[in-house]
């Protein structure tokens, strides 16, 4: 019986749910790096991801029962009669995101990295929030003692007292 790779997958949990439906299906499936990708999740790109294989008889169906399932929605929500549906929540638009990680990146280059996330997540704990905040403001206060002192050094700003 000879083997032919149906499927690839980046993530382990991914390839396990898959091989459960081929499996529940009746279809005979092997999952090769289950266990090496499992102790060693560095290890999966070298790899190559986690493969699924099945005999070439079955092959076929299997991918045929995969793409249903990459394909697939999410199932409905089962609502009470009195609730009504919660719409989704919305996301910024593309240059939105774009933008307010361009400004973490700089806020994080300038201040540290507590900066950085004060744009990024705005779902936070307000003593989170203090937290990098101070963080930050002791990050800048550091950068400009060492512009002052590093303009000092090359006697661009005050000279010091000392001889």
């Amino acid at each position: 019986m000879s083997l032919k790779e149906i499927a690839r997958f980046a993530d382990l949990a991914e390839a396990q749910i898959a091989a459960s439906r081929l499996r529940a299906e009746g279809v005979q499936v092997l999952v090769q790096n289950e266990y090496w990708g499992g102790a060693d999740f560095i290890m999966t790109i070298a790899m190559g991801g986690f493969r699924l294989w099945a005999p070439e008889s079955e092959a076929a169906e299997a991918k045929a029962l995969i793409g249903e399932l990459r394909a697939a929605a999410p199932p409905p929500l089962d609502l009470d009669d009195d609730e009504e549906p919660v719409p989704p929540p919305s996301r910024p638009a593309p240059l939105a995101g774009l933008a307010r990680t361009g400004l973490a990146l700089l806020l994080t280059l300038v201040f540290g990295w507590a900066a950085g996330f004060l744009v990024i997540d705005r779902r936070r704990p307000a003593a989170v929030t203090g937290v990098m905040v101070v963080l930050a403001v002791i990050s800048g206060l550091s950068l400009l003692a060492m512009i002052w002192t590093w303009l000092t050094y090359a006697g661009i700003g005050a000279t010091p007292a000392w001889p």
